[in-house]
């Protein structure tokens, strides 16, 4: 025969089996600090966390993109600067030279001068960022320029290909670079363009190495050109400046609603489980006491 279950025994463990439960429940809430830790916790919500859980890790990754090409603009700006500002010299130096009657000594005491800013402006053309050529677009690895071997020109080692792009928190690209054959070599070695910037510094160089005055004056133009030029290209990373800081500022903002937005799914109202945790350690306790006071009846009890 087996067993009778006293029916009050009964209602008794499965109200303190859903008790437990609720302790249960309200302590990992709040240990965890979230309302939903697996899908069963809220199958209604689910989807809705894990998409916020998506888009979340999608901003942060286009914070981490911004974050990654930001040393790369900001050195790409500073040496075309110095590139301008040796161009600055190199004009002073054409125009002094320039000048009523310069004698041959003058034009020599020159070109030492102008061979540096020559060799600095093949240097600047060289940046490099975490061992990255950032003016050699889509060959990295390595420079696009050098010296050559006379020191009075530059030779072209490689023909990349356009830089990278970086995109914003609304999938927009945002162009961060130029090759150092945009910046310093507009038309290329075989067809310079006016505004050629190692052809107007090879050339001043040529010319007052020859004493030749009337291409001094040449320079001297070309010089003028290219430094407008190089200004050109400057506001071209400045504008790349400011879409990366618009673009970092929109996802940091992007990311605060989106946490909340998260938050407010599945984060823990950790006042409200507290109560509800209370709440349901003093049902237990009452349950236990009932039971411990409760005294079965038995036939006797009746006729009494």
């Amino acid at each position: 025969m087996s067993p009778s279950i006293n029916p009050s025994n009964e209602v008794f463990l499965s109200n303190m089996q859903q008790i437990e439960t609720r302790i249960g429940t309200a302590e990992q809430q709040l240990s965890s600090g979230l309302r939903v830790n697996v899908a069963s916790d809220d199958p209604d919500q689910i989807s809705s966390i894990l998409q916020l859980r998506a888009q979340i890790a999608g901003v942060e990754q286009t914070q981490q993109n911004l974050s990654t090409v930001t040393p790369s603009v900001d050195a790409g700006e500073n040496a075309i600067q110095q590139a301008i500002q040796a161009l600055d010299t190199a004009t002073t130096l054409a125009t002094e030279s320039a000048g009523s009657l310069p004698t041959a000594a003058q034009m020599q005491d020159a070109v030492p001068q102008v061979q540096g800013i020559l060799q600095q402006l093949v240097s600047l053309s060289q940046t490099a960022v975490g061992g990255q050529y950032i003016f050699s677009g889509d060959q990295s690895g390595q420079p696009s320029y050098s010296l050559n071997a006379a020191g009075t020109g530059v030779e072209q080692l490689i023909q990349p290909g356009p830089p990278g792009q970086v995109l914003d928190p609304n999938g927009v690209p945002i162009s961060i670079g130029l090759t150092a054959q945009q910046i310093f070599d507009d038309g290329g070695q075989a067809n310079p363009a006016p505004d050629n910037v190692f052809a107007a510094v090879s050339g001043l160089l040529t010319s007052l190495q020859n004493d030749d005055s009337a291409g001094i004056q040449t320079a001297l133009t070309n010089l003028q050109a290219a430094s407008a030029y190089l200004n050109n290209q400057s506001s071209f990373y400045g504008a790349a400046q400011n879409n990366i800081t618009a673009a970092n500022s929109s996802a940091s903002n992007t990311l605060i609603q989106l946490q909340t937005q998260l938050s407010n799914e599945q984060d823990t109202d950790v006042v409200q489980t507290s109560e509800d945790l209370q709440s349901a350690l003093t049902d237990e306790q009452a349950a236990m006491q009932a039971q411990a006071d409760f005294k079965p009846q038995s036939l006797f009890t009746y006729l009494a």
